[in-house]
């Protein structure tokens, strides 16, 4: 799964989850970084990169199916997204960095006041694992906490593994988030693969694992990410394990099903959320529903639609999204789902149905957020078929002179 966003901006652009240094790289010395549009070990290793040209050539808009709605959302005017019941996920503080005196600009005495001094970092208070503490232990003292258990596997020749150490996990917001809520275990594979490695079938660094309740593993991210994207990853897993107890108490709730079901998919598990949303179906079509739970059900159904993405199958969930247009026609989330769609066809290189489906965002939902997206999108696709076209004229431009060249030999070889 590729999630494509510019951090920091929500232009959407090209970021590889799989994104991580792979053994045969270890050893490879950095290059210089190209353009800087590009995060990770893109500007570490270049051309180099083994998703290198995926990377170039991704598709500039947002993949994960879920994350339309959660991320994607709708216009106050239209209503919130399926998460709007959840808190929004505040920012972590970026690290700003030393103030210089003045005499380093102006050139002359520094005669004003001190810089001012920096608060001092927050570690994470990483624990590693041992015959005395091991992972029965780690989620022993997660269960007293109330918290997850966080793996974070690295290796000393890694380059985005250091820069998960020496940027996202040196933030203060995400550092403090971490110590506060979780139990963080730091894996080191530097010289040999560790049997918790083996044990959760980790292939690629850096990567982080949150396991729950149980030993049940809740979300992994692999590779790396900026400090903006992995705080909201850190709040939404911490959630999990309340909604799962809440859920369990009420296994007839509708909220307390979509809640759950909600959450998996806004973290790309919509196989794992679906028994919920399912619930949540069920319950709806025997019930009376209030305006809320209504809603709630419309969004269940929408999710539901998405699933069979999992499985690569996007005709399928094209279909699926069209009936549920008809069922909850003027729904707020209309938008996003029309806007999935168009993801969909682009992915697919299905450039003009892709532009339909944004145009009828732009035109029926012109007021909501989708409708500045869906702007982006169609520009998206006009500069990918100006260039398609350009290649495609240079390409027959080159050819013609050597057809030129055979149709003259011939002829001068029939006299």
């Amino acid at each position: 799964m590729y999630v494509f966003s510019v951090p920091g901006t929500g232009v959407p652009l090209a970021a590889c989850s799989q994104c991580a240094t792979p053994r045969a790289l270890a050893d490879k010395p950095p290059v210089a970084p190209d353009d800087g549009n590009f995060s990770g070990t893109l500007n570490t290793y270049g051309a180099e990169h083994p998703h290198y040209t995926l990377m170039r050539t991704a598709v500039p808009l947002v993949l994960a199916c879920a994350a339309l709605i959660s991320t994607g959302g709708v216009s106050a005017a239209a209503g919130p997204s399926p998460v709007a019941a959840s808190p929004a996920a505040p920012q972590p503080a970026a690290k700003a960095p030393p103030t210089a005196p003045a005499s380093a600009a102006t050139g002359t005495a520094d005669k004003a006041k001190p810089a001012e001094k920096q608060p001092p970092p927050v570690l994470i208070a990483w624990r590693t694992l041992s015959e005395k503490y091991d992972m029965a232990a780690a989620l022993k003292e997660a269960a007293g906490a109330q918290s997850v258990v966080m793996l974070f596997f690295t290796a000393d020749w890694c380059q985005p593994c250091r820069l998960m150490d020496g940027g996202t996990f040196a933030n203060r917001g995400v550092a403090q988030y971490i110590n506060q809520n979780f139990v963080p275990i730091r894996i080191d594979d530097s010289k040999a693969t560790s049997p918790t490695s083996t044990t959760y079938q980790i292939t690629t660094y850096p990567s982080v694992l949150f396991v729950g309740p149980g030993d049940d593993p809740l979300h992994m991210v692999v590779g790396p990410r900026p400090a903006a994207e992995f705080y909201p990853i850190l709040q939404q897993v911490e959630a999990l394990p309340g909604l799962m107890a809440a859920r369990e108490k009420k296994p007839d709730d509708l909220e307390a099903n979509f809640a759950l079901g909600n959450a998996f998919a806004t973290l790309e598990h919509l196989k794992r959320a679906e028994p919920y949303l399912k619930r949540v179906a069920q319950i709806g079509s025997t019930a009376q529903l209030g305006s809320e739970d209504r809603r709630r059900l419309s969004q269940a159904m929408l999710l539901l639609a998405m699933v069979p993405i999992e499985d690569g199958e996007a005709d399928l969930v094209i279909k699926n999204v069209d009936r549920w247009l008809l069922d909850y026609k003027g729904a707020p989330e209309a938008p996003v789902a029309i806007f999935l769609q168009g993801t969909i066809r682009f992915k697919e290189g299905k450039y003009e149905e892709a532009r339909g489906y944004f145009e009828r965002v732009l035109k029926e939902y012109s007021k909501t957020a989708k409708a500045m997206e869906a702007e982006q999108a169609i520009q998206a696709i006009d500069g990918r078929l100006k260039l398609k076209a350009a290649i495609e004229g240079k390409a027959t431009t080159s050819a013609a002179p050597a057809a030129t060249t055979t149709t003259g030999t011939g002829g001068k070889g029939g006299k």
